[in-house]
């Protein structure tokens, strides 16, 4: 890309990974959790910052993010969405948030959703692959707080209703492996023989 785009990253690492069985943010994949991955993806793309909502102490992430206590911990991920956005009412900044559970983000992927962000500032961005808005990898205007708290205070937690009435931009995306998120171990094992294959080829 010829000309970075700033934006702030944020991932939501407030789960309780029941299917999985562990924190997923701490899965090691070729010698690096899917946090610290998620940082680095984000970082390189651009993010002029990175916070990770969650409810863990700092001490708790070998990671260079920011924690951000999630101010209502075990309400699924629009809590988490709203602490993220809450607590940036002062930038002025696309805001990227994925979940923890990506172990292949790719860089063009969120530079791609940024700089549709910056052509429609007041929209919220989302991918959509074979049909399936990702809500979980989707970019926000930091106005969308006041929208979506609204929503959150009647009693909706689901993003994708909580979003009715934002305007909202969807981009069709081609399959890809940054959209595959881990929910269970087996989804875990298919990421690291995808991970092996990558690595032979690149040996080549």
């Amino acid at each position: 890309m010829k000309k970075n785009f700033p934006f702030v990253g944020v991932i939501l690492n407030g789960g309780r990974s029941e299917r999985m069985g562990v924190n997923k943010s701490g899965l090691v994949l070729d010698g690096v959790t899917l946090l610290e991955s998620s940082v680095r993806k984000l970082r390189e793309a651009s993010a002029s910052s990175v916070l990770i909502v969650g409810n863990e102490t700092p001490e708790a992430f070998n990671s260079e993010g920011k924690v951000v206590k999630d101010s209502w911990p075990d309400e699924g991920p629009l809590g988490g969405i709203l602490t993220a956005l809450q607590s940036l009412r002062s930038k002025d900044l696309p805001v990227l948030i994925v979940a923890c559970d990506f172990p292949e983000l790719e860089v063009t992927e969120i530079q791609h959703l940024v700089i549709y962000a910056y052509s429609h500032r007041d929209s919220i961005i989302v991918p959509s692959v074979l049909g399936r808005k990702q809500w979980m990898h989707a970019c926000w205007p930091v106005s969308a707080e006041e929208h979506l708290r609204k929503a959150f205070l009647k009693g909706e937690r689901a993003p994708h209703r909580a979003v009715s009435g934002h305007k909202i931009i969807v981009l069709e995306r081609e399959m890809s492996s940054a959209y595959f998120d881990v929910d269970t171990p087996e989804d875990f094992e298919k990421a690291k023989k995808n991970k092996e294959i990558r690595n032979h080829n690149e040996e080549k």
